[in-house]
Formats: structure tokens, sequence, C-alpha cells
């Protein structure tokens, strides 16, 4: 074995003779001399070096392979989050333009609250009308804060829930969005139904008729009665308030001076129709202080009161007309 090795030594470090010839002429030739071991180490070192390189260099395509693939879910990750981060600005503009429309709508409301005026507001009559104020406004409100993104800090969209967050914001948006076009036109609805109300309530008389200090009472009832001066059984279309003269004679409603003047019975009269089939009639009258087409205010003096036409002593004649027909004016003036 040790003389197969020898072999193989002497035979790696024999010299080995290279000649080079040119083709050039005119050149010499050039002789080498070099030992087997040397080129035989040359090809072993390229070949290592080549095995070395081809193994770095597939090292290194896993290794890129990885950092790259890294890289697109990181660039898939950053895409994904300035996408939820717009769509959250929108919601978030989208939120804020509901929010003012939506105060737009509470002051709308309040202004129409404030159209019901208190007597409307503390009347039995009011009730029976049954005016309401309905709106999601409150409701649409909790919606809204929920899940409404905050400004003024680092927003860690990587950290949050946001795809429930803007499913839950689009879904209050969208609510709300339906919402307020029916809130506004139910507001504008009822904003006419308040203003023809109280108009009508304006119209109504409500009020006693005297600037009496208390200093008067009912001598005759609305409805059937002997008259006191023939004794025949009639229908009394008013009340009498018995009262000093020259009380003031307010009226019990908005309305305009449609008569006045003298009436066989009645003596001096003034009529006033109030709108909405309203009618007031003030009769034995002293003095009348309105004209006819006047427009009146509730709690207006009129006229004083006397003693004029068929009657037995000073006192006020009232009655209260709907649609022409006699009503008890105790219904309204709540006497």
């Amino acid at each position: 074995m040790i003389g197969f090795l020898k072999k193989i030594w002497d035979f790696l470090i024999e010299e080995v003779n290279i000649h080079i010839s040119p083709k050039s002429p005119g050149k010499s030739v050039k002789n080498f001399k070099i030992r087997r071991i040397y080129p035989i180490i040359s090809v072993i070192v390229i070949v290592f070096i080549i095995f070395s390189l081809s193994f770095l260099y597939k090292s290194y395509e896993n290794k890129y392979q990885i950092v790259n693939n890294k890289l697109d879910e990181f660039r898939n990750v950053y895409e994904k989050n300035t996408k939820l981060e717009r769509e959250l600005l929108t919601l978030s503009k989208e939120t804020k333009e509901l929010k003012q429309s939506l105060n737009d709508l509470k002051e709308y409301n309040e202004k129409i609250n404030s159209m019901i005026t208190d007597s409307d507001k503390n009347s039995k009559k009011a009730e029976e009308e049954n005016i309401k104020l309905r709106t999601a406004i409150s409701y649409n409100y909790q919606l809204l804060e929920q899940g409404i993104p905050r400004g003024g800090g680092d927003f860690r969209l990587l950290y949050q829930n946001t795809s429930e967050l803007i499913k839950s914001m689009q879904k209050n948006i969208n609510i709300v969005k339906k919402e307020i076009p029916e809130q506004k036109e139910e507001l504008e609805s009822l904003e006419e139904n308040v203003k023809n109300h109280n108009k009508k309530l304006a119209a109504t008389p409500t009020v006693w008729p005297l600037k009496d200090n208390d200093d008067s009472y009912i001598s005759s009832n609305f409805g059937w009665r002997n008259d006191p001066i023939s004794s025949e059984r009639e229908f009394h279309e008013g009340l009498d308030i018995a009262v000093w003269y020259n009380t003031p004679v307010i009226a019990t409603a908005y309305g305009k001076v449609i008569d006045t003047g003298w009436e066989n019975g009645f003596g001096w009269v003034i009529e006033i129709k109030h709108g909405f089939g309203y009618k007031t009639i003030y009769g034995h009258l002293n003095r009348i202080e309105v004209e006819e087409g006047e427009n009146v205010k509730r709690g207006q003096t009129i006229a004083l009161t006397g003693n004029s036409g068929r009657s037995t002593g000073p006192h006020l004649h009232y009655e209260v007309r709907v649609n022409d027909s006699p009503k008890n004016p105790k219904e309204f003036i709540g006497r």
C-alpha cells in the first residue's frame, strides 16, 4: 500500500515539459516545466470554487425568495392598510357630514317645538289634536357613536379589527342616510301641521271675554230658558254675563271684525270672524272701539259693556259659533 502511494506521489511531482510553438514565423518556441500536481490542484480548487459558488447561489436564491415573499406580504399589508385608511377617512368624512345633517334636523325639530305655544302644550284641546314630534335623531346619534374613528392620534390599523369596524360604520351610515330624508320630510309635514294647528289655536276663542277682575257672573246659561222679558220658552244661543257698565270687552281670539252696529234685540253688536269656522258675537254694548274690517288680537279691547237693546240690566251677551252653529261658550272659556 505504501509503495502504491509512493508511485502516485512520484507521478504527481514528476516534471512535465510543455512546448508552446507560435504560428507566427520568427518567434521562438517556448518551453515550460511544471509538476503534474499543480494543474491537478488547480483543477480541484476550480471545481471546489464552482461547487461552493453553486451552493452559495442556491442558498442565496432560497433566502432571496423567502425575503421577497415577505416583502410581497408586507406590500399587500401596506396596500390593504392604505386602502383601509382611505376608506376610514371617507367614512369619517361621511359621518361628519351626517352628524351635521342630524344637527340641522335637531335644530329644525327645536324650531318646530318652539312653534308649539304653551297653551297648545297645556290645553286639553291640544292633547286631543295629538301633535307629537317623532324622530329617530337620538337613536341615530347612538348609532354614529359606535366605531367612529377619532382624530388627533396615531391610529394603528394593523392592530384593529378594521374590517368589522368599517362594516359597522358603513351599516350605521347607511341607516342614517336612509333615515335623514324620511325625517326631513316628516318634519316638513309636521311643521306645516303645527303652523296650521297654531293658526287654528289662535282662531279658537279660549279666554273670558271681559277684563272684569273676576267682578262678574253668568246670569243666563246657554240652552233652553224662559225669556226674562216675555217669559216665553226659547233657546238661548250664548251666555249672558252680568257686569258693571263700561267694563272692557276683549276679543277672545285672533280674527277680523266683519260687522259692527245696531241689531234689534242685541243693541250695539260686534261680530268677529276668526277662521276655521269660528265666529264670536258680543251684544248689549255701550260703546264700540273697533271698526268693521279691522284685524284684532286675542285680549284686545273691542268695546265697553252696556245695556243697549232688549235688556233688563247691564250685561254682555257672548256667543261662539262654529260653522254658523251656536256652541256653548263654556266649552271654550273654561268657566
